[in-house]
């Protein structure tokens, strides 16, 4: 069961580092910048290490729920990433053979008059770019560095280079393809393998400059976000960059390929051959605009939970420990959660021999909340995927009650669903239960094996 836990945070708690502490991040995507800003700014020496000879962001849009929001916004993040966001009114769900309008379900600006944080899109690139500049105030940030090896028991990490670097505590921030997850595993004697889910997603950005349809630029325009439902399949699309992209997913049965990640390119004609006859209306005049490059497919695969997040003073974050399915919206979310709540673990220590507790406490304020919410994917996917029938039937009749408050299928749009994913604190959590979770990660760590190295 999640709990929630909402209401004031106490901002006294453990925002300076107690003991600063030397930290590696292995990874400069969107949850290792926040948690490099977090942690320089609370007073750690903090170093970046990204395998990639560039720091870049690929994908497309991304939504940003109330729980995300409200921890960007507390930590001052906001003035730098609004700018780029749009907010959306509603979401408008459709049936796929025509597009008919089945219901909607309201966003802004009742989102944030309930959780009292906004709700809004951003293009990933975007959201990338801001946190990054934020992480080069205060941390040293390493491109073409790519860890190949962690001396678990010397808190050291080898690159591909052959430098080895030292310090307190190691983050694997470095996604669901992680390598400091595999170097875990590995330690462990086991094998860390994905599991692929049976589905697969396109990815495309349409640029509204492109498009001559009054009507079609209109609807492209318009401050919503639209899903087709159809069997096996979905599509949601929405605009970015204040109308100037429309950003689409499409999610669909895996016709098999090699790479479980976020870069293998597809061409257009792969699209038309899922989606090709899907309301000719709308979504077919979109799909003619589809640019014949710069289209992403990706196999969405599951991992099994992870046996442990914390490998002596190694420890895991984001899609590393807890990869998630497209399907609630929630990766980046979780995420940045994470990264909140493992820098206030962080600022608690005192001694040395606190370290191992610290993190494993941040694993027990976070596991299970970060499972449950990679969880509900699955019952999300087979409700918007449902075939032609009853079943279909009764499920579009549950999204027509919707504005009179009924059940939405759609967790994504249900009230109930939303109070329990975007109304949680994490903060908040670890602050309530900070003493109790401590004395768990004692009972639990039998031989530290932090130490402090100079800063």
């Amino acid at each position: 069961m999640v709990v929630d836990h909402t209401g004031p945070v106490d901002h006294a708690m453990e925002t300076k580092a107690k003991h600063p502490l030397k930290i590696i991040i292995v990874g400069a995507g969107i949850s290792g910048l926040a948690l490099a800003s977090l942690l320089g700014r609370s007073g750690h020496t903090v170093t970046v290490l990204e395998t990639a000879p560039v720091i870049s962001e690929v994908g497309a849009g991304i939504n940003c729920s109330p729980n995300l929001t409200r921890l960007l916004n507390r930590w001052g993040f906001d003035e730098r990433i609004r700018k780029h966001s749009d907010a959306l009114a509603r979401i408008d769900l459709r049936r796929w053979e025509d597009g008919e309008f089945l219901g909607a379900a309201t966003l802004m600006p009742e989102v944030e008059r309930r959780h009292g944080a906004p709700q809004y899109v951003i293009h990933r690139a975007d959201l990338h770019a801001a946190l990054l500049e934020e992480a080069e105030t205060v941390a040293d940030i390493r491109t073409d560095s790519t860890v190949v090896a962690i001396s678990f028991e010397q808190s050291a990490a080898t690159l591909a280079s052959g430098a080895k670097l030292e310090a307190d505590v190691i983050v694997g921030a470095d996604g669901m393809k992680s390598t400091c997850r595999k170097l875990i595993y590995e330690a462990l004697g086991l094998s860390d393998k994905a599991r692929p889910t049976g589905d697969a997603a396109f990815r495309a950005c349409i640029p509204l400059g492109v498009v001559t349809d009054p009507d079609l630029r209109a609807f492209m325009t318009e401050p919503v976000a639209t899903r087709w439902m159809g069997p096996d399949r979905h599509i949601q699309g929405y605009p970015i960059r204040h109308g100037a992209v429309y950003n689409m997913v499409m999610c669909h049965p895996d016709t098999g390929f090699s790479e479980e990640s976020w870069t293998a390119s597809a061409s257009k004609q792969e699209i038309l051959d899922h989606f090709g006859s899907w309301d000719a209306t709308r979504l077919g005049k979109l799909l003619d605009f589809v640019p014949s490059t710069n289209v992403m497919k990706w196999r969405l695969c599951e991992h099994d939970p992870l046996p442990t997040w914390v490998m002596g003073t190694t420890v895991l974050l984001g899609d590393a420990c807890h990869p998630m399915l497209p399907y609630v919206a929630q990766g980046a979310a979780q995420a940045v959660e994470d990264a909140g709540v493992l820098c206030l673990a962080l600022n608690s220590v005192s001694h040395p021999e606190d370290i191992a507790c610290a993190l494993k406490a941040y694993e027990l304020s976070r596991r299970a909340r970060a499972e449950a919410v990679a969880g509900t994917a699955g019952a999300t996917r087979n409700a918007l995927h449902l075939h032609d029938g009853p079943e279909q039937q009764a499920r579009d009749e549950k999204f027509r009650s919707v504005a009179a408050g009924g059940e939405n299928p759609d967790l994504l749009g249900d009230a109930k669903a939303q109070s329990v994913l975007w109304g949680h604190d994490p903060e908040k959590q670890f602050q309530d239960e900070f003493e109790s979770l401590m004395q768990k990660a004692r009972d639990l760590v039998v031989q530290p094996t932090a130490r402090i190295v100079d800063v």
